[in-house]
């Protein structure tokens, strides 16, 4: 929803939702019912929810991270999402340097595919500098299998070769890049949003994922996995150390994406009902 549509359901400002959203405050406690009445969270969540905020707030640099938007491509990027996609297959080269040709940042490989697929990725900037992003594109039912496989092979993806989710129905969502760069660890939280966002926005459409799959290239990003819940289905074919990992649909409405949002807790709850 909007903040327009949160401000109006909750009884507050917009101003107010804006700070809400960047840790600059929390809702106070007096309104603290409202998220429970009109918004479904339980009281475990709403502690949760201020646990972080109280951690955040703690942490100086947090209010610098942003998630890039309009406003903030036509402020760096010279109003080019072309631009800013270069500068997220940059800073995934320079952070996995060392990946074999058939699993780099190859920027003609994913330059074309995250012009055309504008929705399905997300970055955290700080002080003009992407420090974060995630990318979600859908495989077709054989890449699939081939990634089931340990058989994917990143540079044999294109445009052409993803699905498109125009229509309500179930996908495979394939991450090829999650990261983080060291020392902006604060901006994990939200990318992670900002991904959950998007998955609501597929929800609302009538589009689920029947799994999430991801290939770990490091020791950090096998970390993560196993903190997203994830399954290792295996080893990948190019090298025995890179993890194949699947987190299924119907784990969903209790991982970490359904415990941060309601609507995908219910809705995954509700596809997946035995």
């Amino acid at each position: 929803m909007t903040q327009e549509e949160l401000a109006t359901l909750l009884g507050v400002s917009i101003d107010a939702i804006g700070k809400y959203e960047r840790s600059v405050s929390f809702i106070r406690g007096d309104l603290e019912h409202r998220l429970s009445e009109r918004l479904d969270w339980t009281r475990e969540e709403i502690l949760a929810c201020r646990g972080e905020w109280e951690s955040r707030s703690l942490q100086p640099n947090q209010a610098r991270y942003r998630l890039l938007d309009n406003a903030m491509v036509d402020q760096i990027f010279d109003g080019s999402w072309r631009n800013a996609s270069l500068a997220s297959i940059a800073m995934a080269e320079a952070e996995l340097s060392s990946l074999p040709d058939e699993m780099a940042p190859n920027v003609d490989v994913f330059s074309p595919i995250y012009e055309s697929f504008r929705e399905h990725w997300g970055a955290i900037m700080a002080d003009g500098e992407m420090v974060a992003k995630w990318t979600l594109p859908f495989l077709l039912p054989e890449d699939e299998a081939l990634f089931r496989a340990g058989r994917l092979i990143e540079a044999d993806l294109s445009v052409d070769t993803l699905r498109r989710p125009i229509l309500p129905g179930s996908y495979f969502g394939y991450c090829p890049a999650l990261i983080v760069r060291p020392g902006h660890e604060a901006a994990a939280s939200l990318l992670l949003t900002s991904f959950v966002d998007f998955l609501e926005s597929l929800a609302n459409r009538d589009v689920y994922l029947h799994g999430l799959g991801t290939i770990s290239v490091t020791s950090s990003g096998a970390q993560i996995c196993k903190d997203l819940g994830m399954i290792r289905l295996g080893s990948h074919c190019l090298d025995d150390s890179f993890g194949v990992w699947e987190l299924p649909g119907s784990a969903i409405p209790k991982s970490v994406f359904g415990r941060r949002s309601a609507l995908l807790r219910r809705a995954y709850s509700e596809i997946h009902k035995p």
